[in-house]
């Protein structure tokens, strides 16, 4: 590891020093796999907003195309759940997310500013400060359990691996909070010649030392395995599995 030699660089050599040790067992199943297992629950992160309905989320993104296939289920026979409400949000090529400022991804100290450091680690909510929403959306579960958004694949900022947030909910009753991550290999392709993403180059942080993990003892079932469609496009399908709380 490279001596640190700056206030950014010094944070980023602290943060990479601790590993975690939760990587078995976070592979998602698949739509059209015989299983399913409980997803893990995770912190919202400081940037959740209330998504629009829609399944088209990228706005004026640019990057690469990215389908995401999400199925709900119950996570103790395996069985669709229809009529649940699921929402995703992410950040652009480069970092950014819409509401908040775009100056802060690449730059460890003024996010920890911005953020303050439980805000940085996912356990405070931040205030938006523009009306922006790109590559935020709501989708409702048809009678199989599934929904589908049309995205981008999401660049990477400090201090986190690249991921997904998600929620599920029926009605008011919020039965999953989480997030959905990327195999390093992937990452690493598009991050380093893909534009605009080879601005910042590949991403420093995976799930064995990304900051919001740090306290999870394990992770299961939100590591994407996404496909390519074509040299521009991915497709990546995942299996939630929920626990009824008033079932």
């Amino acid at each position: 590891m490279e001596e640190p030699t700056g206030p950014n660089s010094l944070l980023r050599w602290a943060f990479l020093k601790n590993k975690n040790a939760i990587a078995e067992g976070a592979d998602a199943p698949k739509l059209g796999d015989d299983y399913c297992v409980m997803t893990t629950s995770q912190v919202e992160g400081p940037f959740y907003l209330s998504a629009p309905v829609r399944q088209d989320i990228t706005e004026d993104r640019q990057g690469i195309l990215l389908n995401v296939s999400i199925e709900v289920v119950d996570a103790q026979n395996c069985l669709p759940i229809e009529g649940a409400t699921v929402e995703i949000w992410h950040c652009d090529a480069e970092g950014k997310y819409s509401g908040y400022p775009e100056d802060t991804a690449h730059d460890f100290v003024r996010s920890l500013q911005f953020t303050g450091i439980f805000g940085m680690i996912g356990e405070k909510h931040v205030e938006a400060v523009n009306e922006k929403r790109f590559l935020r959306g709501a989708q409702h579960s048809d009678a199989n359990g599934r929904v589908t958004f049309k995205t981008i694949f999401p660049g990477w900022y400090e201090p986190r691996a690249t991921h997904i947030h998600m929620k599920v909910l029926i009605g008011h009753e919020e039965l999953l909070t989480s997030q959905l991550y990327f195999n390093g290999d992937l990452a690493d392709e598009i991050y380093s010649s893909v534009e605009p993403y080879k601005k910042y180059g590949k991403c420093p942080y995976n799930i064995n030392n990304d900051l919001a993990l740090r306290n999870l003892k394990e992770i299961n079932g939100v590591l994407l395995a996404p496909t390519w469609v074509d040299k521009t496009t991915l497709d990546a399908s995942v299996k939630i599995g929920v626990k009824r709380l008033n079932k």
